[in-house]
């Protein structure tokens, strides 16, 4: 039994392996478009709980709007399959922590530290087919 090199029909050199310069480049930028179209969803989401969280003056004011508490679990770091096997006071543990640690040190820029994790971390999920929500 003899086996057929179809291969040999597409690549007689070594250099038939090389990708040419403007095939890799095409596809590095092809994939950064693609991540900054499948980021949109999160900078929209971002902008409404910025929205949301405007209405706070101080970060513990951020419990009280119920509309952002997914956003907040998001920021505290929880992914949507941590939040799943978790009690209630664990979220709220988990959310006050958030605020104790890291938008209460920010002071005056506490919407803005919210904002920067809440992206961070949902875009971190992002491969996930349940992305972060504000209600």
């Amino acid at each position: 039994m003899t086996t057929q090199k179809t291969y040999l029909q597409h690549l007689t050199r070594s250099e038939d392996l090389i990708t040419e310069y403007q095939a890799t480049r095409s596809g590095f930028v092809a994939l950064a478009l693609e991540k900054n179209r499948r980021a949109t969803p999160f900078i929209e989401q971002a902008r409404t709980l910025k929205l949301f969280a405007s209405q706070a003056t101080i970060p513990t004011d951020l419990l009280a709007i119920t509309d952002i508490q997914p956003a907040l679990l998001t920021a505290a770091g929880l992914s949507d399959k941590s939040i799943k096997y978790l009690e209630i006071q664990d979220k709220i543990d988990a959310i006050q922590g958030l605020i104790k640690n890291f938008l209460e040190p920010a002071g005056a820029n506490f919407i803005e530290e919210l904002v920067f994790r809440f992206l961070l971390t949902g875009l971190e999920q992002s491969s996930s087919p349940n992305k972060p929500q504000i209600s």
